[in-house]
């Protein structure tokens, strides 16, 4: 996985390559996965009452992995949740625990890989598509990413349903009620995936509304 995030230029994380390794990682993902979703609350509110909020980021990192059936490594997608929500929310007045509660509703897909014997072959469609399929799952409103502006990645994450924001534009966290924006690193451009409920045009009659991407 390490050299699969050096495709990307990203090196891994050494706490989360421990995490990796102790077979620990995602435990606040995998808990919501479970019968009680609401139980992917306590260790955030465990963090918080301990004034250590950080401890509870590495229980969000999600790791997906594409394998062949001889269990080499073909691809590889990381999702993390938003660094600057928490230092920025605090920043302006945001509470603490809201602040938390918002870092599982925002999620940000930190890389995207496969290894170059295995390209062409959909792996990171299905990588990204089962990351949509996670988050929505688990009631997540925004998925968003970055990569290197006008590197020809606009159409990638275009035609695979993320829409690409304009080189040098933000992502306004307002909807979600947090005074904070997301920016892109320097000569990076981001692209997002809300979560909205459908349009009257598309609502089903035969029960609740579902949920979709957008």
């Amino acid at each position: 996985m390490r050299d699969l995030l050096a495709l990307a230029e990203l090196s891994l994380d050494q706490e989360l390559e421990e995490t990796i390794e102790a077979g620990t990682v995602a435990t606040t993902i995998l808990t919501g996965l479970r019968p009680g979703t609401s139980q992917r609350l306590r260790p955030l509110a465990e963090a918080a009452a301990a004034g250590r909020p950080q401890d509870a980021m590495i229980g969000l990192v999600t790791v997906l992995v594409a394998e062949s059936p001889s269990g080499q490594l073909h691809g590889s997608l990381q999702a993390v949740p938003p660094g600057n929500v928490l230092s920025e929310g605090a920043a302006a007045g945001v509470p603490l625990p809201l602040a938390l509660v918002a870092s599982t509703k925002v999620a940000k897909i930190r890389g995207l890989a496969v290894a170059p014997t295995a390209r062409g072959l959909g792996i990171g469609d299905v990588l990204l598509r089962r990351a949509v399929q996670l988050y929505h799952q688990l009631d997540w409103l925004l998925l968003y990413g970055q990569f290197p502006a006008w590197s020809g990645l606009d159409s990638y994450y275009g035609r695979r349903g993320f829409t690409v924001l304009p080189p040098g534009a933000g992502i306004d966290l307002a909807r979600l009620n947090l005074p904070v924006d997301i920016h892109h690193e320097p000569g990076e451009q981001l692209f997002t995936r809300w979560r909205r409920r459908p349009t009257a045009s598309h609502r089903s009659t035969a029960g609740p509304e579902p949920w979709c991407w957008n």
